[in-house]
């Protein structure tokens, strides 16, 4: 690998933005890269929006991501892939979720939410990207596990050209990195991620 691969994770506190994070951390030091990352967290553990931005390569000198750097971009809700556009390089990778997180006073107010869902949309069509957007509560459910929707984009992102992990990389850091009695559920969400950016 000569160049260095920049990316961002983003979404909203209890997605499991640092789980994604750890596992291709982990992959990439196992493969012998080196890796240069931060991480913002909002001001709520759940709710908060976070954003967590890494390197990964051979030489590596600052973990700062400057904008319209990022060769991909891998987003657990629509609203925050939608804030951290503008770090993506043009020409590259938007992987995200379906998922739109409304304020609770919008739960009733249906009409509204989809007008929403559909600017949010027309918005992320407007850059100069490629953007894959997934139905990752779908495909964790099916998986038998909704909270691994975040597994499921991880899939996704193992099949973007150019990403420096394989998918059997990023499945023995996966392996290493969750709880035992939740990983079956887990390798189920990041096969189907993976036939979804397929498909």
């Amino acid at each position: 690998m000569k160049d260095t691969y920049q990316m961002m994770v983003c979404g909203v506190g209890g997605q499991g933005i640092l789980t994604i994070t750890d596992i291709i951390v982990m992959a990439a030091k196992e493969k012998g890269l080196r890796v240069l990352g931060s991480e913002v967290h909002g001001m709520a553990q759940k709710g908060g929006s976070v954003v967590t931005n890494l390197k990964i390569g051979k030489e590596l000198h600052s973990p700062v991501t400057p904008v319209g750097s990022c060769k991909a971009l891998v987003g657990l809700e629509q609203n925050e892939t939608l804030r951290y556009l503008k770090f993506l390089e043009p020409g590259g990778t938007v992987i995200t979720s379906k998922t739109v997180l409304f304020p609770i006073s919008w739960k009733k107010d249906k009409k509204a939410a989809q007008l929403a869902r559909e600017s949010i949309e027309e918005n992320l069509s407007k850059f100069d990207a490629e953007v894959v957007m997934i139905n990752a509560e779908r495909l964790a459910i099916e998986a038998g596990l909704a909270l691994a929707q975040n597994i499921v984009l991880l899939g996704a992102l193992s099949q973007v050209e150019g990403f420096p992990l394989t998918v059997n990389e990023l499945k023995d850091a996966l392996k290493r990195r969750v709880p035992s009695k939740y990983l079956e559920q887990n390798i189920k969400a990041f096969e189907l991620g993976i036939k979804s950016l397929e498909n």
